[in-house]
């Protein structure tokens, strides 16, 4: 099934102190803003791979591309470790923003992003996805900086996430449906006529949309 975004992944370097490296199946999600406006994803990742630093995310999103900067089985230092575990079992993703940036554009991969890793990991958006405020109170504002700014909630944002996460279970289905085999399928009958050349008119019709046609006489 074909994904709504390209995601790329560019990991930093694995000797910097930013990518602590790592093996595990990650619990759950964090989201972040940058708190950077005007830096772009790949302004970050130049960044993050270019000096040795104490804190890091795995991904940067902005109107452009997704972009994976540490691989998602990976840990990454994104939340103070006093305060909660999520540099061990979450994933940060970090929304770029700014006068420079179509932030309706960003906001829609980082959207569609959360609801990809709930497809991929089986999370359920209102219970896997933290804000980076709702974990460090104290310290943290973030995604609030940039949502308030462009009259979003978390809430709201959660909802959407929810929206986009059960679009992507519908398609799910289609999918495997197109894919099952013909043995398995539902056929469906449009016209029975006691003339042939009616039968084979419609049947014409059928063709040219693009169904699969055969008459069958009882």
């Amino acid at each position: 099934m074909k994904e709504k975004y390209l995601i790329t992944n560019q990991p930093i370097k694995k000797e910097l102190k930013q990518r602590p490296g790592g093996n595990r199946v990650p619990r759950y999600a964090v989201a972040h803003d940058t708190g950077n406006p005007g830096s772009t994803a790949r302004q970050n990742f130049n960044y993050f791979n270019s000096r040795q630093l104490e804190a890091s995310a795995h991904v940067f999103i902005d109107d452009k591309e997704i972009l994976v900067i540490i691989p998602l089985h990976e840990k990454a230092w994104h939340v103070r470790s006093n305060v909660s575990d999520a540099n061990d079992w979450a994933i940060g993703v970090e929304l770029c923003y700014g006068p420079s940036i179509n932030f309706s554009e960003a906001y829609n991969r980082y959207v569609w992003f959360f609801a990809y890793l709930c497809e991929k990991f089986h999370w359920n958006p209102e219970t896997h996805i933290k804000g980076h405020f709702q974990l460090d109170p104290k310290r943290r504002t973030d995604p609030l900086n940039c949502f308030h700014q462009y009259d979003k909630s978390f809430p709201f944002f959660i909802e959407d996430v929810t929206y986009e996460f059960k679009k992507m279970l519908v398609n799910l289905e289609e999918f495997k449906d197109s894919a099952t085999s013909p043995h398995n399928l539902f056929k469906v009958q449009i016209g029975a006529f006691s003339s042939r050349d009616n039968a084979q008119k419609l049947a014409a019709k059928a063709k040219a949309a693009g169904f699969a046609v055969y008459i069958e006489h009882d």
